[in-house]
This record gives structure tokens, sequence and C-alpha cells, in this order.
């Protein structure tokens, strides 16, 4: 099933039909003295300002009540669209896990280490039946090493969930550090 990647709008306040209430003035103060301000909606709530919108938490960093500013929801977008024929869609890139891309990055920067240990000790040795004649690998000494590094690399790429001509992403979902909730511009 394709994804929605519409955004909803809602209806201008004068071309809502339906008990509304509206307030205008030239500023507006909520403050809640001693609790929560709480806003529920049956569909959607939207902040929309000519100017910048700000969220500003406390700045205690640490302890059971740490200030922090959390998202929660089974998709997040962040930005719209704003080139070609898809301006102001939700947005498709997904967010790189970060911890999970440098576990990946450390896994693949290992088994390249491995293999070029391998070749600068000797350990993937090369023969050669006549002088000048082109060297090829010592099968029997080699098999070993080359089953270790493409079962590792291709643990690797089954990490990337690549397609089967390996150049696309498969299913994003099953990649190891993309995320399955945030999309960005």
């Amino acid at each position: 099933m394709a994804e929605d990647t519409t955004r909803y709008i809602p209806k201008s306040a004068d071309s809502y039909r339906g008990a509304q209430v509206i307030i205008n003035s030239d500023r507006l103060t909520f403050n809640a003295k001693n609790d929560s301000i709480l806003a529920y909606s049956n569909r959607d709530i939207a902040f929309s300002s000519q100017g910048s919108i700000y969220f500003d938490t406390g700045t205690t960093k640490e302890g059971v009540n740490f200030n922090k500013f959390v998202v929660n929801a089974p998709k997040i977008y962040l930005g719209l669209q704003d080139e070609g024929t898809d301006i102001g869609k939700l947005p498709v890139e997904r967010a790189v896990l970060g911890n999970q891309l440098r576990l990946f990055l450390r896994s693949l920067l290992s088994v390249l280490e491995d293999i070029i240990g391998d070749l600068a000790d000797g350990s993937f040795s090369q023969i050669s039946s006549e002088q000048g004649k082109p060297t090829i690998g010592d099968a029997a000494g080699n098999k070993d090493m080359e089953k270790l590094r493409l079962g590792q690399i291709q643990d690797l790429k089954n990490d990337l969930s690549l397609d089967d001509l390996e150049i696309l992403l498969a299913d994003p979902d099953l990649c190891s550090f993309l995320s399955k909730r945030i999309k960005l511009t």
C-alpha cells in the first residue's frame, strides 16, 4: 500500500460550518501557574505563524524530571518537499539512526581492515606457474579466508536491504540504520 504523502489542511475559520470559538486579539497569553496547559483535538492541532515558532524547556539535564522535548507519533515528518512536482508534499527521505549507522560502519571497516591485513601479511597468497605469467590465488590457502569475508560482506549487504540488483533499497524498514518513523526533506 502506497503511503499518503499529502498533508491535511483544515478549513479556514470563515469557511468552516459548525460550532467554533474564535478568539481574536492583538496578543494572547495562556499561563498555568501550578500545572500544565493541555490541548486536545479529535482531528488535528495546527500552529501557524508569519514569524518563527519556538518550543523552549527548562535547563534541567538530569534526574527523574529532566527537561525534554518529546514528539511521539507512528510517523514523524520534518519539513515539506520544496522541489519539482512534489512541492508541499510530505518528505520521503528517512532519517538515519546514528548509533546503528556507526555500528554498521564499524563492521564494514573491520572487514576492510581484515582483508587489508590478510593481503599485507601474506595470508592471501598468490602463486605463479612460470616467471612472467599472471599470478593467481592459492586456492587451497585462501578458501577459508574467502568464505569468511564473503559471509561478512553478505551480512553487511543484508543490513542495507538492497534489491536483487544491489542498487536500490528493497524495503527501507529492513535497513538496519534507517528510521522507520522519521522522514526528512
